[in-house]
C-alpha cells in the first residue's frame, strides 16, 4: 500500500492553495486543493513539527492549525514582510522593515513576539538590519537568544524582561545556534576585523561565554560576509567567507573560501581542486559528511568526511547547487539559474549516479519528506514566465507538472514538515540514465562558421582550446601548404608499420642501428634523445615517490592518488634497469 505524501502548499498572485495526495498514486486524477486564502499573501512559515501554518494577506496574519483548519488567531500586522516559529510552537516572531515617519521619528518596533494561542504580543522591539533578526531558541529547551547591538541576549522560560546570559564581543554581526537537541548547547558567532585585524568566527559552550571559554576559533582576513551551517549533531560547522571584490580578478562576483571548524578546536580550510566561486554547501543530515560545489564552469563538486578529508570527486559538469535528501543516503546535483537546469541524482553510499533529467527554468527545488519525491518550481519575480511547478520521482522522473495562467504569478511552494521517523529511507535502486556529456553533445549546435568562410571548399577542424570552445582553423598560405607537402614527403620516404607498438618500432630501429644498416643513420640522433627524455621523466617520478615515502614514514596520511603513485615503485625501476641505468 502507498504511503500518503506530505501536503504542498502553492502562493501566488490568486492567494493560497493545499495540495493533497491520496494514497493511492502521484497522479493529477489524485490530486485535491484545499483554498487557504483568496489573496495574495506576502509571506508564509510552517511550525517545525508542520502542525500550525501562518501567512500574511497584507491585512493580517493568521495562525491556522493544520489537523482541524480551524484558525487560531488573526494578528493585526499587515506590514509582515518575515516569520519564525519557535521550536515548542507556542510563540511567532514576525519582523516587518524598519520605516520612520513624521509622527514617530525615532520609529516604531518592526520586531514582534506573538502568543499563538491568544494573539498577544509577548515582545516587541526594534531590529533594522535585515541580517541577524530572527531569534534562535536552544533546541528543546526554552532559552532564547536574541541579537541586540554588538551582544547576543539569552532569555529563560520565554521571559523576555530580563536576560539571563549575556555573549558580547565587540564587532559582533551574525550568531547560529547548534540544532543538537540534547546539551551541550553551542553558539557560533561571526565577529567583523576590526583596525586592519583579521575576521574571526568563534564558537562558545552555553553559557561561558567568556574570553578564557572559546572552544574554537578561526581567524581570516578575507571577509566581509559569512554563511555559518552547523551540522545536524552540532560537533561541526562550515563556514563560507566572502569578499565583495576579487583582488586577482578571476571573478567578477568577489572572491569565497570555505572553512571547516569542529567543536574539538580543530579547525582547516577546504581544500578544493579547482579555482572559481564556491557556489554551494551542505551537511547530509546524517552528520557524517558535507558537499560542496565550487570552480569555473563546468564545476565540480566533492564529498568530504566529517573530519574534513576528502572522500569522492563527482566529474565536471554544469552546476551550482546541491541537495540531501532528508535520510541522506540521496544527493542531489543541479544547475540553474543560468544554467539549463540539468538534475543528477547520486547515491551517497556507493557513489554512483541513479538518474538524470533536465528541470529547465527553476528557480527552487525542495525534498519531500518521504525522501523519494521533490518538487521544482519556475518562481516570481525571480523568472515572470513559465510559472509553474513539477512533482519528480527520483528514479520515476517526471510525475506531475502544473503550469501557471500566464496572467498569473507563482510565488513560493513548500512541503509541510513531517516529524522525523514519520517515513522509512528509500532503498535505492541503480537506474540506467544517459550520461551528461553525451546529452549536451547531442544538443550541442552546429560550430560558428564566420561569413567571410562560408561556401569554401577547404575542410573546418575543430579543436579544444578550453573544455568544450570550438575553434575554426583559416586556410594556410602557399607557403605553409609547400611546407605542408615537404612534411608529408618526408613521412612517405620512412614508412613505419602502424600495427606495431611504439616500443616495438623503437626495438627494430636499435637493431637497424646496430647493423650498421644506413637507413637508420638519420633516426640516430633523435632516438638517443628519446632514450634521455624517459630516462629522465623516470628518475622524476622515482624522486617524487622518495618524497611521498618519506612523508608517510612521518606519519602523513596521504591520499588515494599518492599511494597508488607509491606502488608504481617496481615498475619504475624495471624501466630504469631495462634503458640500462643502474638505481
Amino acid at each position: 500500500m502507498a504511503v500518503e505524501l506530505p501536503q504542498l502548499v502553492v502562493r501566488g498572485a490568486n492567494g493560497l492553495s493545499l495540495l493533497k495526495w491520496k494514497t493511492d498514486g502521484t497522479s493529477e486524477e489524485n490530486i485535491s486543493f484545499f483554498r487557504i486564502c483568496d489573496q495574495k499573501c506576502r509571506t508564509t512559515k510552517f511550525s517545525n513539527d508542520g502542525k500550525l501554518f501562518a501567512w500574511c494577506d497584507m491585512k493580517q496574519v493568521h495562525i491556522m492549525e493544520m489537523g482541524s483548519g480551524n484558525i487560531l488567531s488573526s494578528i493585526n500586522q499587515p506590514r509582515t514582510f518575515a516569520m519564525y516559529f519557535s521550536p515548542d510552537a507556542k510563540l511567532l516572531c514576525t519582523w516587518e522593515q524598519y520605516a520612520v515617519t513624521k509622527d514617530t521619528p525615532a520609529g516604531t518596533p518592526n520586531f514582534n513576539i506573538w502568543n499563538v494561542s491568544d494573539g498577544s504580543c509577548v515582545h516587541n522591539s526594534i531590529q533594522k538590519k535585515v541580517n541577524g533578526w530572527r531569534p534562535d531558541w536552544l533546541p528543546g529547551t526554552t532559552i532564547c537568544g536574541k541579537l541586540t547591538g554588538q551582544s547576543v541576549q539569552f532569555y529563560e522560560d520565554n521571559d523576555f524582561k530580563t536576560a539571563k546570559h549575556r555573549l558580547s564581543i565587540e564587532k559582533l554581526e551574525v550568531f547560529e545556534v547548534s540544532p543538537n537537541i540534547k546539551p551541550p548547547h553551542r553558539v557560533a558567532c561571526f565577529v567583523r576585523g576590526a583596525r586592519g585585524g583579521p575576521a574571526s568566527v568563534k564558537i562558545f559552550q552555553y553559557p561561558k561565554f567568556t574570553t578564557g571559554d572559546v572552544v574554537a576559533n578561526k581567524s581570516f582576513f578575507k571577509a566581509d560576509t559569512v554563511s555559518i551551517k552547523w551540522n545536524k549533531r552540532g560537533t561541526e560547522l562550515l563556514v563560507t567567507a566572502a569578499v565583495d571584490v576579487d583582488t586577482t580578478g578571476e571573478s567578477y562576483y568577489g572572491e569565497q573560501s570555505l572553512h571547516f571548524m569542529s567543536c574539538t578546536g580543530e579547525t582547516s580550510i577546504v581544500q578544493l581542486s579547482k579555482k572559481g566561486p564556491i557556489y554551494d554547501s551542505a551537511w547530509s543530515p546524517l552528520s557524517n559528511q558535507f558537499c560542496v560545489v565550487f570552480g569555473f564552469m563546468p564545476a565540480k563538486a566533492c564529498l568530504f568526511s566529517n573530519k574534513c578529508n576528502k572522500t569522492f570527486e563527482f566529474g565536471s559538469t554544469p552546476k551550482n547547487e546541491c541537495y540531501y535528501n532528508p535520510h541522506g543516503n540521496l544527493l542531489i546535483l543541479a544547475g540553474f539559474g543560468n544554467l539549463r537546469g540539468n538534475i543528477e541524482v547520486w547515491d551517497c553510499c556507493r557513489h554512483s549516479q541513479v538518474s538524470q533529467f533536465t528541470a529547465p527554468d527553476t528557480t527552487c527545488l525542495e525534498w519531500c519528506g518521504d525522501g523519494c519525491h521533490f518538487v521544482t518550481a519556475t518562481t516570481s519575480p525571480r523568472l515572470r514566465v513559465n510559472n509553474g511547478y513539477k512533482l519528480w520521482h527520483y528514479e520515476e522522473w517526471l510525475l506531475f507538472v502544473y503550469t501557471i495562467n500566464f496572467q498569473n504569478e507563482l510565488n513560493d511552494v513548500q512541503w509541510r514538515p513531517v516529524p522525523t521517523g514519520t517515513y522509512t529511507a528509500p532503498l535505492v535502486k541503480l537506474v540506467t540514465s544517459k550520461n551528461l556529456s553525451n546529452m549536451i553533445s547531442a544538443s550541442k549546435p552546429a560550430s560558428y562558421v564566420p561569413p567571410h568562410a562560408r561556401g569554401w571548399s577547404y575542410n573546418v577542424t575543430n579543436f579544444k582550446l578550453d573544455e568544450d570552445e570550438p575553434i575554426i582553423q583559416e586556410p594556410l598560405s602557399k607557403s605553409a601548404q609547400k611546407n605542408k607537402k615537404k612534411r608529408e614527403g618526408k613521412k612517405n620516404k620512412t614508412p613505419t608499420n602502424s600495427s606495431l607498438s611504439s616500443e616495438q618500432q623503437d626495438v627494430i630501429q636499435m637493431a637497424k642501428y646496430l647493423l650498421n644498416d644506413e637507413a637508420a643513420q638519420p633516426t640516430q640522433p633523435t632516438q638517443l634523445a628519446g632514450e634521455d627524455k624517459k630516462i629522465k621523466s623516470l628518475r622524476k617520478k622515482l624522486q617524487a615517490v622518495e618524497k611521498l615515502k618519506k612523508q608517510q614514514s612521518e606519519g602523513k596520511q596521504l591520499e588515494k592518488n599518492q599511494i597508488e603513485k607509491l606502488n608504481t615503485e617496481d615498475s619504475i625501476i624495471e624501466e630504469l634497469k631495462k634503458l640500462g641505468v643502474s638505481v
